[in-house]
């Protein structure tokens, strides 16, 4: 019983350590030190490496953990109905969704040098809902269809939101509205 009770609070330590790091990010600090994350978690420095071989790892842990909060941001849009609300969801739910992961997500990739792909899940399922959302419009094209989708996958997805809200220093709301113009203008 010993066993399982360290096992237990092996894991509690592990996610405190996580989610300190989410904190300290998102408070404003986006490299926070391996010192200041045992501070905000309440161990030891060593207790931090002895959970993660190095602060990449805590920091994969981390963008995981924000992931899996975020995943009920994105839900699958019914291919029916007029094509601007349609796009106008979709690209509301990926504002949603950005927004709540880029500190995490953006101080992860700074820090492993973007050598994993840590959005390889979200990918997926947000082509998922470009496929189904705007079905008619995509099959519409015959041939072209798969040229389409990349395209749309291209205009709405994190690089092209990155895009806009750091290098072109826009708004949230003007992200969303650029993003849901291209969309747009793609299908026409």
């Amino acid at each position: 019983m010993a066993i399982d009770g360290r096992v237990a609070r092996g894991a509690r330590t592990r996610y405190s350590i996580v989610e300190a790091t989410i904190d300290l990010i998102e408070s404003g600090n986006p490299r926070p030190t391996s010192r200041q994350v045992a501070a905000a978690a309440g161990v030891s420095v060593r207790l931090v490496f002895h959970h993660f071989d190095d602060v990449e790892m805590l920091y994969l842990d981390a963008v995981e953990l924000q992931s899996s909060r975020t995943r009920s941001l994105i839900g699958i849009i019914p291919p029916h109905g007029p094509v601007g609300l349609r796009v106008a969801a979709i690209c509301h739910q990926r504002r949603q969704l950005f927004e709540a992961i880029a500190p995490v997500l953006t101080a992860a990739l700074a820090r492993t040098g973007n050598r994993y792909d840590l959005l390889a899940d979200r990918r997926a399922l947000l082509r998922h809902q470009l496929v189904v959302g705007l079905r008619p419009e995509i099959l519409s094209r015959g041939p072209s269809a798969p040229v389409l989708l990349e395209s749309l996958d291209v205009a709405a997805g994190w690089q092209s939101w990155t895009s806009l809200r750091v290098e072109a220093r826009r708004s949230a709301d003007e992200a969303e509205q650029v993003m849901a113009y291209t969309i747009i203008g793609l299908l026409h």
